[in-house]
């Protein structure tokens, strides 16, 4: 307990408050000493004209500047001394206040005492400023100030009170005692003043303390009542996948056309409750905003209709048709989240797909272009007659946290949470509808970084140039989005009805691609017309492809003929896959085997037996390798001497990886203006692995063990 300090607010209790002022106001002892002396040197040398100096005065001088050392010493061991007790270093800190004060009172009094100068009266002010000062420095310590301005003023007063018999003195006298009064009172209301802003200061970090210890809490009860539910989900979904796995083997065994309709009820209902499950998952992931978007570069075509193509079957099992329009402008590759966007992208269309009451759903995938700025446009339109345009509106955004209490809004979980995950990636939703309200749209503006390599392996014009197709019996949107897709392959596109073709003599084109409807009913009509049309162009050149959900298999394996099945919606890649194939089928044998020669190839690959193995099945194709075993001597013979065809880089490699030499080719690249195809090949298949040899600036991606016909095609697309 401190001699001079008694705690009596709440923050005088709390040391680090305490420590933080005691510090200050240490500092502000050391130039108060040291003005001190520079007082009494310059009053000695006034009072040097009246005669030699008296040896008390050196006895003052040497006290204060003993005090002003120990006031350095006491800063410079602030925290040694403090540490060993902070009343301790308190009572020592006031005591030579005390002390100090005391001490220049003596020297006052005792020059006062002596022969009159002018120079007194500035030792008299420079008393009142001192007591002024140490009021603002001692009222922390609330009934200090009184013992340390009676310390330093009341000696002054009690002089002139009693030495000297004269009014003027009497006068000096009682403002001396007037001034140590109104300090006092002063010291008072700033001691007030002050604990009371601390102690509240105090308080309010208490309570933030206290809030946030409990938001930590919640945080921790939030995480655990999240794992403890998606445990419960993960329990759910396991026996579920194995429910579904049966069912889907016991639908392609089971011949019965009753038991298999059961069957496709039963399946039907399992995916349902296993995409509720998984919308519960992302639901609770996206309320306590448990992950955020992480951008790297990816390839947005290929997610989108990858998306689309696996939507596919769950439309047809509606009776209904899923069509996408992909506009030319959509850079191939940008930085965003894919997995991210392929899991929103994915969850609205499942909506428009659930809510979709009939006809067809097309998604529409552009770039909306605000100014400067170019942003990605998805638009999903649908047909629907109950829900308005409002609840979709309230739907896209509602806040997940916040759903209404007097309203089941269960119906739209899938929906909110595609709005939520959109939004966490800076996007704009709206909703509109026309045609009386029945079409309904939802508009997703996403913000979009263009990476600045795109893809340039597409170049179907290379074999389809030239060429022919007829397109049949398409729904409108689709009828669009081929002919556009054909068209930009540099190939005549005619649109012909089914009756028309049955009624051609002639071979129409070079490739024929006829839509099949969903519906089992119009289904086998058309396939009926389709068996006369086989029949009709059996012996000819012609390549006909069937465009069907992949639940009628079924009814095309009773179809006699030559024809090729393509699911649908289909991917560009597969698509132009499909009709290279079907070029090759009608090649003479002699024309099979492919041939490149004057093709340079450079092999980074460090295992010299799959570089043998890799190099002997280029040469085959007439390509000339030239190998080397790291990306060192890679990156060095691809920028030196003659361009390259083609690079195919391993990704692990001694010295330096191939993600490091494709780096270094890239860099030099752009100081050339030239670009050298790099294909990257790794024994690593994810997605995480392809995203980084893109994002290194490979331009595809090729998956160990490597095989001939992979190999082929790949120097097919980027060499021709």
């Amino acid at each position: 307990m401190s001699w001079f300090f008694k705690p009596q607010h709440k923050a005088q209790k709390d040391r680090a408050i305490l420590k933080r002022i005691d510090e200050t106001l240490s500092r502000q002892g050391l130039p108060s000493a040291i003005l001190h002396f520079l007082v009494f040197l310059l009053l000695e040398w006034q009072w040097r004209s009246l005669g030699p100096v008296p040896n008390a005065s050196y006895v003052f001088g040497l006290l204060l500047v003993i005090m002003a050392s120990w006031r350095f010493i006491m800063i410079a061991q602030f925290n040694d001394w403090y540490g060993r007790g902070p009343a301790r270093w308190r009572d020592w800190f006031i005591g030579s206040g005390f002390l100090h004060a005391g001490l220049w009172s003596a020297y006052l009094l005792y020059r006062l005492a002596g022969p009159d100068h002018p120079i007194q009266l500035l030792g008299l002010l420079y008393t009142l400023a001192v007591a002024a000062g140490g009021t603002f420095v001692y009222s922390l310590y609330g009934r200090t100030v009184r013992i340390y301005l009676a310390v330093l003023l009341w000696p002054v007063a009690t002089y002139y009170a009693f030495a000297q018999d004269t009014a003027g003195h009497w006068f000096i006298s009682l403002a001396f005692v007037a001034l140590y009064m109104y300090l006092v009172s002063t010291a008072g209301r700033v001691s007030e003043l002050v604990w009371g802003f601390l102690t509240h200061n105090h308080e309010l970090k208490m309570r933030l303390r206290a809030l946030e210890q409990a938001r930590e809490a919640n945080v921790i009860q939030a995480t655990t009542n999240r794992r403890f539910i998606n445990q419960l989900l993960h329990r759910v979904k396991n026996p579920l996948s194995g429910l579904l796995g049966v069912l889907g083997m016991l639908s392609h065994d089971e011949s019965s056309s009753e038991h298999q309709g059961m069957l496709n009820i039963a399946r039907r209902s399992g995916h349902s409750i296993l995409d509720l499950v998984n919308d519960l998952e992302a639901y609770i992931e996206q309320r306590d905003q448990a992950r955020v978007p992480q951008s790297v570069v990816f390839n947005l075509r290929k997610t989108l209709e990858h998306a689309l193509s696996d939507m596919g079957s769950k439309a047809h099992e509606h009776g209904l048709e899923l069509a996408y329009l992909y506009h030319p402008a959509v850079p191939e590759r940008i930085e965003s989240d894919p997995q991210w966007l392929s899991n929103a992208f994915r969850r609205l269309l499942d909506f428009a797909l659930d809510s979709a009451q009939e006809g067809e759903i097309t998604v529409r995938i552009a770039v909306d272009q605000r100014g400067e700025e170019e942003r990605l446009l998805l638009s999903f339109y649908f047909i629907n007659e109950e829900v308005t345009t409002e609840d979709l509106r309230a739907a896209i955004h509602r806040n997940m946290d916040t759903l209404p209490e007097d309203e089941d809004v269960s119906d739209q979980l899938t929906l909110m949470v595609a709005s939520a995950q959109f939004r966490a990636m800076g996007a704009e939703l709206t909703a509109s509808s026309r045609d009386k309200g029945h079409l309904k749209t939802i508009r997703v503006s996403l913000p979009m970084i263009a990476s600045s390599q795109q893809a340039s392996s597409f170049r179907p014009a290379r074999f389809m140039a030239g060429r022919s197709v007829v397109l049949s019996d398409l729904s409108p949107v689709n009828e669009r989005a081929l002919s556009a897709e054909f068209l930009s392959w540099e190939m005549s596109v005619s649109t012909w009805p089914l009756e028309r073709l049955l009624q051609e003599s002639d071979q129409p084109a070079d490739f024929i691609l006829l839509n099949i409807p969903v519906q089992d009913g119009p289904a086998r009509h058309t396939l009926a017309q389709v068996q006369q049309l086989l029949q009709r162009l059996e012996g000819q050149s012609v390549s006909v492809f069937l465009y069907a959900s992949e639940l009628q298999r079924g009814l095309l394996s009773d179809l006699s003929g030559r024809f090729q099945f393509i699911e649908k919606p289909i991917t560009r890649d597969a698509l132009l896959h499909a009709f290279r194939r079907a070029l090759d089928d009608h090649r003479p044998d002699s024309d099979q085997d492919y041939r490149c020669g004057d093709t340079r190839v450079l092999l980074a690959e460090d295992n010299l037996v799959t570089q043998k193995v890799i190099s002997r099945l280029l040469e085959r194709i007439g390509v000339t390798v030239d190998s080397v075993v790291n990306g060192r001597e890679a990156a060095h013979m691809a920028m030196s001497g003659d361009p390259y065809d083609l690079v195919i880089m391993d990704c692990l490699m001694p010295r330096m990886d191939g993600l490091e030499a494709t780096r270094l080719i890239r860099q030099q690249e752009l100081n050339s203006g030239e670009h050298i195809p790099i294909i990257a090949m790794t024994a690593e298949d994810t997605p995480e692995q392809e995203r980084a040899c893109l994002a290194a600036g490979m331009d595809d991606f090729m998956v160990k063990p490597v095989s001939y016909e992979n190999l082929v095609t790949l120097v097919q697309r980027w060499v021709g």
